[in-house]
């Protein structure tokens, strides 16, 4: 017979190894969520080969370096993204922090141009996979609403990390995304991460890639744990799927081409002739590109597809109309004016009869 402290030790022991029922998919353990403030012990947070060293060799010397504007440089010609260095500061009060979509001019990266380009591999070394579990549901519309980003199924409280080094925007709970994350990163571009059974930073925070952000859950409108990643710019959802492969859980390394058009963004894989990127028709026939409203012709539905095709050959004999919204415009306006339909104008524009319209928005109704 063992003592009764004996027995008691025991039995406590054995409960307390029975507690964890179920098992992170992070392969290092290093990194699973039961230690949630380890940061990827391998990544490699240096600067990219040829950064600029003036800023040590000033302080070396006893000189002050001039100040470095935190606004992108002005240019006429496709501006690039990579980071620059030293990184700009960022902090954001209570506007910025309130919504998700916040106005554009207060975070515009585009050039007077309106056209960016992202080298994706010079990202590669300052870059993490949010969370390596299996897509389930992609960008796109899901019958009449917009899914503005990619499901990644995801065990319970399992850790979410930052895909690219930046500072934390937003995060609180928000509306359907429950708890919201929000990061603006050093080229402008910003990445959410919802549905959070716990944030693990707060608003102004710096982070680095890899480093635990949150943990996962289902708050908000959500039937199953999952992170919900989002990819935007100029404060406008984008399709993910550009950015990350996430069949094989990893960074792409083409290069994104970026389209700001009256408020209006588009991307592409490839370089846009000026007549592409104003044009809805001709984008929406290329697999490549992106549609108006950060709709991916690769992710919308076939009947969108099929709409969208007949709606360009029924207009071949034809050149296509568009409109630019001013105060006071409706849909029903539109229609009247044009001699067309409300149907029609949201057919051409993959749109919803009840979606807002904003100031300088270009409208195809023809």
């Amino acid at each position: 017979m063992l003592p009764l402290r004996t027995l008691s030790y025991t039995l406590t022991i054995l409960l307390l190894s029975s507690c964890s029922v179920t098992k992170s998919l992070y392969k290092d353990k290093e990194v699973s969520r039961y230690n949630p403030n380890v940061s990827s012990a391998s990544k490699n947070y240096s600067k990219p080969a040829g950064e600029d060293t003036s800023d040590k060799e000033a302080k070396a010397s006893g000189k002050q370096q001039q100040p470095v504007s935190d606004s992108l440089p002005e240019t006429e010609t496709p501006k690039k993204l990579p980071y620059r260095y030293p990184l700009p500061r960022m902090t954001f009060g209570e506007t910025e922090s309130a919504n998700v979509r916040i106005p554009m001019s207060l975070n515009n990266p585009f050039p007077p141009s309106g056209e960016l380009e992202i080298p994706l591999a010079e990202l590669e070394s300052d870059f993490c996979y949010p969370y390596p579990g299996k897509q389930i549901s992609g960008f796109g519309y899901r019958g009449r609403s917009m899914h503005t980003g990619v499901d990644i199924k995801a065990v319970p409280n399992d850790t979410i990390r930052a895909a690219f080094s930046g500072v934390v925007r937003m995060s609180k709970p928000y509306s359907g995304y429950g708890n919201i994350i929000v990061i603006r990163h050093y080229n402008g571009m910003e990445t959410a991460y919802a549905h959070n059974s716990r944030n693990l930073v707060t608003v102004n925070d710096v982070v680095k890639a890899g480093d635990p952000i949150a943990l996962a859950g289902r708050t908000g409108r959500a039937t199953t744990e999952h992170l919900h990643f989002e990819f935007r710019v100029a404060n406008q959802a984008l399709n993910p799927s550009l950015l990350l492969d996430t069949e094989n859980q990893r960074l792409h390394t083409n290069t994104l081409y970026l389209y700001n058009r009256g408020g209006n963004v588009k991307a592409a894989t490839r370089p846009l002739s000026t007549s592409d990127a104003l044009s809805e028709e001709t984008v929406a026939d290329d697999e490549s590109a992106l549609v108006a409203n950060g709709g991916s012709t690769g992710d919308v539905s076939d009947t969108q597809r099929s709409a969208a095709t007949s709606g360009s050959s029924s207009n071949n004999g034809s050149k296509a109309v568009y409109h630019t919204i001013k105060s006071g415009d409706t849909l029903s306006k539109l229609a009247r004016t044009y001699s067309t339909s409300v149907s029609k104008i949201c057919q051409l524009n993959h749109i919803k009869p009840t979606t807002i319209l904003r100031l300088k928005q270009r409208l195809r109704v023809k």
